[in-house]
């Protein structure tokens, strides 16, 4: 009788577990139908830039497997902007589901006096060539000197080139790093996420 009660009593909290996953992921936007990999929220590209990195991520995804989104939004549902990325990756299933191959880029503009965010997440099956502390120095060097200039399009042109050449092996991470050591650093981690602040110095 006990192991009777027990056994309902697991069904219960994995039924409630699983209702709280679906009431969070809802908060997260669904995926554009049809399916588009740039998702400009906040009208910050214009159509011709947008249509361009469209075309280019298009090209590289049907020729690598490898899917690279790019999200730019004000609003990040209440989440840190590394756990929204992970939401995002997860929900509109970017990348190959047995490959893991897929990478989320969000970017938060800066807004008045409030500065703006980026993160770069990247699927486990891409790690080994795009690790964590390579994504901070992409954003870094990449782009956040042109976001402090409120070009969007390039800093989101020059990450892309970077991501794309690093998970097809153009370059590695360690040749990338050494490349861009003497680079000047824009800006900081606040608190370890790795996720970055840009904004007017």
């Amino acid at each position: 009788m006990m192991k009777k009660i027990n056994k309902i009593i697991l069904v219960i909290i994995f039924a409630l577990s699983s209702s709280a996953i679906l009431f969070a992921q809802d908060d997260i936007p669904a995926r554009p139908n049809p399916p588009r990999l740039v998702n400009d929220l906040t009208q910050t590209l214009s159509p011709n830039q947008i249509n361009s990195l469209e075309q280019k991520l298009a090209n590289f995804s049907n020729t690598t497997s490898n899917q690279i989104v790019v999200i730019i939004t004000n609003d990040l549902a209440g989440y840190d902007i590394t756990d929204y990325a992970d939401r995002i990756g997860d929900k509109w299933g970017v990348g190959q589901k047995k490959l893991n191959n897929g990478v989320v880029i969000v970017i938060k503009p800066k807004t008045g006096r409030e500065k703006g965010l980026a993160r770069i997440s990247v699927g486990y099956g891409l790690d080994g060539a795009i690790p964590d502390a390579i994504t901070n120095r992409i954003i870094d060097n990449e782009m956040v000197p042109s976001f402090q200039q409120n070009d969007y399009y390039t800093g989101i042109e020059k990450s892309t080139n970077v991501l794309m050449a690093l998970a097809v092996g153009e370059y590695n991470s360690d040749e990338y790093a050494q490349k861009n050591r003497s680079k000047p650093v824009w800006t900081f981690s606040t608190n370890h996420c790795n996720h970055f602040l840009f904004g007017a110095k």
